[in-house]
């Protein structure tokens, strides 16, 4: 029964659907809710974001690393962890900004060749 009547409304749904979107005649004007036009500003600024929260993440990493470090209590299991860790952490960041100086020497080349 419930079947029946979800499918009952997307039929309905899918053929009112258009009626709704030309309700007005077709002077629709969307804003763009980004602020910029170009898309490699766009690009630029997520990569920026996600390449910091990825770094933020790293430096979380190492922090937890030193404290499995100062709370392992001469446990050598611990302190393998622990150093294995931050090793992995620096790592990651080492790749972060290697990734960073890559796209950014790509973006900048892009502009060159733009301009």
């Amino acid at each position: 029964m419930r079947r029946t009547v979800g499918k009952i409304l997307l039929t309905v749904g899918t053929w009112l659907f258009p009626l709704t979107a030309f309700a007005d005649g077709g002077n629709v004007e969307l804003s763009n809710p980004l602020g910029e036009n170009d898309v490699r500003v766009i690009l630029v600024r997520i990569l920026r974001y996600s390449l910091g929260l990825i770094g933020i993440v790293a430096l979380i990493m190492i922090i937890y690393g030193g404290f499995l470090m100062l709370t392992s209590g001469g446990n050598a299991d611990t302190i393998k962890k622990a150093k294995s860790t931050i090793v992995w952490a620096a790592a990651g960041v080492a790749i972060v900004l290697g990734s960073w100086q890559i796209l950014r020497f790509i973006f900048e080349t892009v502009n060159e060749v733009t301009k």
